[in-house]
């Protein structure tokens, strides 16, 4: 069995919360890494009808200096 198989099989071994679980640690340690994280900005778009609509927008950032 190859390398990559292996993986794929953990990988379905896994429950959601596991795989959640090391997502989040493996996006932490990248952030780290590259000292920039994903950022969401909560935005008011205007309709056609007068009301709003709440749009979030992702965009990269740096991490506060420590």
């Amino acid at each position: 069995m190859s390398d990559n198989n292996k993986v794929v099989e953990d990988v379905k071994s896994k429950t959601d919360e596991d795989k959640a679980k090391d997502f989040a640690k493996a996006y932490e340690q990248l952030c780290e890494a590259h000292q920039m994280k994903i950022v969401a900005v909560p935005v008011y778009k205007a309709r056609d009808d007068g009301t709003f609509s709440l749009i979030i927008q992702l965009s990269i950032g740096k991490l506060p200096q420590q």
